[in-house]
């Protein structure tokens, strides 16, 4: 005789496993003050990636309080994403940031590199780096 038994269920949740607070806090160490109230019991950290490249530094400072407030509208971490060579301004700001190439830039410089295919390998990378939930594009760079 065979069995076949199976299991019915009528609106119940599984529960959500549990993540340990390393876990729960990559790309960041749970220790991080990026991440301070963020990292809740079995929730990972959500990413906003905040594009901001082909922007002056001016500019970035002008709108990193609506980044902020953007990503803590949907209970996501902000990450600053620019292309300057100077990173020291966006550093003190003590949000997570990354950078990405500036293909025009690069491309005076450096005329021989495929800056645009360095980009887009730089780009991937990025995204592959940071898993984001949400991409939010706040600069004029026409490459992303």
């Amino acid at each position: 005789m065979k069995d076949f038994s199976f299991q019915i269920s009528w609106g119940r949740k599984e529960k959500t496993p549990e993540l340990d607070p390393g876990e729960a806090a990559w790309p960041f160490n749970n220790d991080s003050p990026v991440i301070d109230g963020l990292v809740r019991p079995g929730k990972a950290v959500s990413i906003m990636l905040v594009n901001l490249c082909g922007l002056g530094w001016e500019d970035i400072e002008l709108l990193l309080p609506a980044a902020r407030k953007g990503a803590k509208d949907q209970d996501m971490l902000p990450v600053i994403v620019v292309d300057l060579t100077d990173l020291v301004p966006l550093r003190e700001t003590g949000l997570a940031y990354d950078a990405l190439p500036n293909v025009t830039a690069g491309a005076l410089t450096l005329p021989e590199l495929d800056w645009r295919a360095y980009f887009v390998r730089r780009k991937d990378l990025l995204l592959e780096k940071w898993q984001p939930e949400a991409i939010v594009h706040l600069g004029n760079d026409k490459d992303w």
